[in-house]
């Protein structure tokens, strides 16, 4: 009886801190190129005839995966229905803060295990603006720059927008070359593992 309680007390507390989110739908992230953003579009359009933000999601993202809607392209199609509940999250995100990089960041500190799929998602989402999302996926320190950067190209990133030195906020440095085999190389060839005091 008493974990009902608890339970009927989180419940009660959880949706009236999503009531209090201040939602921001007056101006959309991105362009009307982006598939996320006409998604976006989708959901206030719903939540403007009266739905709640759940059922707004919900609805927009039930709808974008019918056969004949072309809200999103075939490869948002595919990342979103990878995972529906991870979608909702993003739109849930997305209306309170309206910002890729405040999402993807969120997304990934609440979801470690699901980087990938969230670098995925704001990338097929918002294919222009796929540096904001690798920005944001750097500032969690859970993924490294250079994996992160592999994730959105495999996403289909297009490399001309993207690069390391960026999201990771300091710019690449070239590794040093080995000074020789015989120096160091542990018997590679030229020597020992030190250097001879002759």
């Amino acid at each position: 009886m008493r974990r009902f309680i608890i339970c009927g007390l989180l419940l009660s507390w959880s949706a009236f801190s999503i009531a209090t989110q201040q939602i921001n739908i007056s101006l959309p992230f991105g362009d009307e190129a982006q598939p996320g953003t006409r998604l976006y579009e989708v959901v206030v359009q719903r939540m403007e005839q009266g739905r709640t933000t759940p059922q707004a999601i919900s609805g927009a993202i039930d709808q974008s995966m019918t056969e004949e809607d072309t809200t999103l392209t075939p490869e948002a199609k595919s990342a979103v229905a990878f995972n529906i509940p991870l979608t909702n999250a993003f739109y849930k995100e997305m209306l309170v803060v309206n910002s890729l990089i405040e999402v993807t960041k969120t997304l990934i500190e609440e979801n470690p295990e699901r980087v990938i799929e969230v670098i995925t998602l704001g990338v097929v989402l918002y294919p222009s603006f796929s540096q904001e999302v690798l920005d944001g996926a750097a500032l969690t320190g859970v993924i490294i720059p250079s994996d992160a950067l592999i994730a959105a190209l495999q996403a289909g990133a297009d490399p001309a927008l993207v690069s390391i030195s960026t999201a990771s906020g300091e710019p690449i440095i070239d590794p040093i070359d080995p000074i020789g085999i015989g120096i160091g190389g542990g018997g590679g060839g030229g020597g020992g593992s030190t250097a001879s005091t002759n």
